[in-house]
């Protein structure tokens, strides 16, 4: 076996024991444990302690890695949303996707707001995803947006980025404790309220709730 050879393997062996790694940890995440200990995720992946610290010398490099896996595992969910077409069809699509990547991201979500405080990667991770959900509402809403008076259109936005959040459909599910059925009926009628505005007035009214 030449040297080369050798090298690849090591590397190989290498790139696996990272990837059961990372893997560990998004398990544990998924399966309920926000805060996953360093020998939880070592049996887990079927590794000693010791080569957690060797393949990841510290905290933040571990969440670097489980964070950038975690962001594939989302794109791999994403689907482009239509920006234009009637109202009512793009937030079907919209809520569709929306609620889907919601519900996924949830579990990695609760782990990620305790570590925020503390770690730059995971904060800098956060700030980057909230502001492309709130972009992409922007975009999908666009021409509801722009049909609003120009001195209406920034907190309308800034709602609007709001009502399709995380952390309200945290509270809707959580805190509320309803089902996704009924957390999404209440996004599709606060978008809708926001979308539909018109003169003080709205039309949302004209978007029956879902009864299943």
């Amino acid at each position: 076996m030449s040297a080369g050879t050798k090298i690849d393997g090591r590397t190989a062996r290498s790139q696996r024991t990272r990837t059961a790694i990372i893997d560990a940890v998004l398990e544990l995440l998924h399966g309920g444990d926000v805060h996953p200990s360093i020998e939880d995720i070592a049996a887990r992946a079927g590794v000693s302690q010791r080569s957690i610290f060797q393949h990841f010398g510290d905290r933040e490099s571990v969440l670097a890695a489980v964070g950038e896996r975690h962001a594939e595992r989302v794109r791999e969910l994403w689907r482009r949303v239509p920006r234009d077409g009637p109202f009512a069809e793009r937030l079907d699509a919209f809520l569709d996707q929306r609620v889907r990547l919601l519900e996924y991201i949830t579990p990695v979500r609760r782990s990620a707001l305790l570590s925020e405080p503390f770690s730059p990667v995971t904060r800098q991770g956060l700030e980057r995803i909230r502001a492309l959900k709130r972009r992409e509402a922007e975009q999908v809403f666009a021409p509801e947006l722009g049909g609003l008076p120009a001195s209406e259109r920034p907190a309308t936005r800034a709602a609007l980025g709001a009502a399709a959040s995380w952390a309200t459909w945290e509270s809707l599910r959580a805190h509320q404790g309803l089902s996704v059925p009924e957390a999404a009926a209440a996004v599709r009628r606060t978008i809708a309220a926001l979308c539909l505005h018109v003169g003080g007035t709205t039309a949302c009214a004209r978007w029956p709730t879902p009864t299943t």
